[in-house]
């Protein structure tokens, strides 16, 4: 019986030890682990995409409602037509679109202003003399907008491309 007793002391005490061995292994561990993780560096990666790619899906969207609504439209007058264009003291390309009753105009008055050798007039004026042409056209447009259901889908997304591109060009540049 002694025997016994002291075999299950030494044994109580052997579990004992071990228990405090491992729990103080365990400690140990957790402490290199947590020393080792404030050692080691961390890089944080955020992809960004450009402004340019905003302005390009903007201006896809842009075409894509003037040739449905070039299809569609039945007033030559009102035909969007886009061309790239220099501005003055530049080699540099840009899209401009205009409706044909604007290129009419510009047409008319250049004509004028050569036979009569007065200055060009600018696009402000230009916009100022068909100014009651335009209403009209916005009226055509919104005739044509409200009869085609697949139209308003190509302006509503217009519109949101436009004011995504708006937002993130205010994000970069937050003047």
């Amino acid at each position: 019986m002694i025997v016994k007793l002291t075999k299950s002391i030494a044994l109580a005490l052997s579990l004992a030890t071990f228990a405090t061995t491992i729990s103080t292994a365990v400690n140990a561990s957790e402490n290199t682990n947590k020393s080792a993780q404030e050692d080691i560096e961390r890089i944080g990666v955020t992809g960004s995409v450009p402004l340019l790619f905003y302005k390009d899906e903007m201006q896809s969207a842009e075409l894509d409602f003037y040739e449905m609504y070039n299809a569609l439209n039945d007033n030559k007058k009102y035909t969007i037509v886009c061309r790239k264009q220099t501005r003055l003291g530049s080699r540099i390309k840009t899209r401009v679109c205009h409706p044909q009753y604007v290129l009419d105009r510009m047409a008319q008055e250049t004509q004028d202003v050569l036979s009569s050798g007065g200055a060009y007039p600018s696009l402000k004026q230009i916009e100022f003399a068909v100014k009651d042409e335009r209403e009209e056209s916005m009226k055509h447009v919104e005739k044509l907008v409200k009869s085609n259901p697949k139209l308003l889908e190509k302006l509503v997304q217009l519109n949101e491309k436009q004011a995504l591109y708006a937002q993130k060009k205010a994000q970069v540049y937050p003047d």
